[in-house]
């Protein structure tokens, strides 16, 4: 009978970190999409970290997310007839609508 409880207690706290981590890899992907296609097209991408997929909301059924990154771009730049690989490192805040696709990023960076 404790054994049992047991499970029925524990089971749905795997279930949610399951949702939780499947979430956090689909929103890695979509970052990676979004980056690559809208924000810097033709340069190289590197991740760096992500931050936790947190919640802007609590008990809402239209959750929206967002989660924190740091990456690098490598780019050109040119120096005369000279072209030299550059790399900048950016943060950024990433949040996404409840089907996990971006839809705005902020930057972090101060410059």
């Amino acid at each position: 009978m404790r054994a049992i409880l047991f499970l029925l207690l524990i089971f749905p706290t795997a279930v949610n970190a399951q949702f939780k981590r499947s979430a956090t890899e689909l929103a890695k992907e979509n970052i990676r999409e979004y980056l690559m296609s809208k924000l810097f097209k033709n340069s190289a991408y590197q991740s760096i970290s992500y931050g936790e997929l947190t919640s802007l909301k609590e008990n809402d059924p239209d959750n929206e997310w967002y989660i924190k990154h740091k990456f690098t771009i490598t780019g050109i730049q040119f120096h005369g007839y000279r072209k030299d690989s550059v790399q900048k490192s950016y943060d950024f805040i990433f949040y996404f609508d409840n089907r996990m696709r971006v839809f705005r990023a902020e930057s972090l960076n101060s410059e």
